[in-house]
């Protein structure tokens, strides 16, 4: 089991880190973006083995606009890969299990995800087998996604969390959605934009309606 986050403030990423703590701490990664009127990029990096020092946090250099993504890792198997996957210009953090059985010797489940909508598309997801909520970086553009089994939530602030917290509500299950980091500087303009649809292989927890 992982944790997502993500936030325009660090004092918020740190609270919400706190409250998925439950999800493991065994490594950790936090990446800063940052966030003008003409681009995404990535600014930071940082990931290592153990908890997130708050202290990287509380002195941390401090971005104009930055948008904070960090994941925490309870891995599901034996692996030293700390989130995120990366191929290319494109990172991927995610929270779920993979069942494929086809999975290349040597990838790990989240690059496998990654390597899929790289080269397939978003419909790829349709045949992802097992649980899955990712936050996704793509040359300039932050995406979110989830299928119906693994959970995420987020606010109107773009706060995000894989534990439910205040004033949050569930992101929508089986759509992709570009994330508006501008939308305060754009009006009208919706923080969440969906750019895909895509089927949750198998749900186990589904319980049809009777007829």
């Amino acid at each position: 089991m992982c944790s997502l986050i993500a936030s325009f403030s660090k004092e918020k990423l740190l609270e919400l880190y706190k409250l998925n703590a439950y999800r493991g701490e065994l490594s950790y990664s936090l990446a800063a973006f940052e966030n003008t009127a003409t681009k995404i990029q990535l600014n930071l990096m940082m990931k290592d083995k153990g908890k997130l020092p708050e202290v990287l946090l509380t002195e941390m250099h401090h971005f104009d606009n930055a948008f904070y993504v960090a994941h925490s890792q309870a891995p599901t198997s034996d692996t030293d890969n700390i989130h995120p996957a990366v191929y290319g210009n494109c990172f991927l953090w995610h929270n779920g299990i993979i069942k494929q059985k086809t999975l290349t010797p040597g990838t790990w489940d989240t690059e496998w995800i990654l390597e899929q909508v790289t080269n397939y598309g978003w419909s790829s997801l349709s045949r992802v087998d097992g649980t899955f909520a990712c936050i996704m970086y793509n040359d300039g553009e932050i995406f979110v996604f989830r299928n119906e089994i693994a959970p995420l939530f987020y606010d109107e602030d773009l706060n995000f969390s894989s534990t439910k917290f205040k004033d949050s509500m569930s992101l929508p299950a089986n759509m992709v959605f570009k994330v508006n980091l501008r939308y305060n500087q754009v009006h009208p303009a919706s923080i969440l934009t969906p750019v895909a649809f895509f089927d949750t292989m198998e749900n186990p927890y589904y319980m049809p309606e009777e007829v």
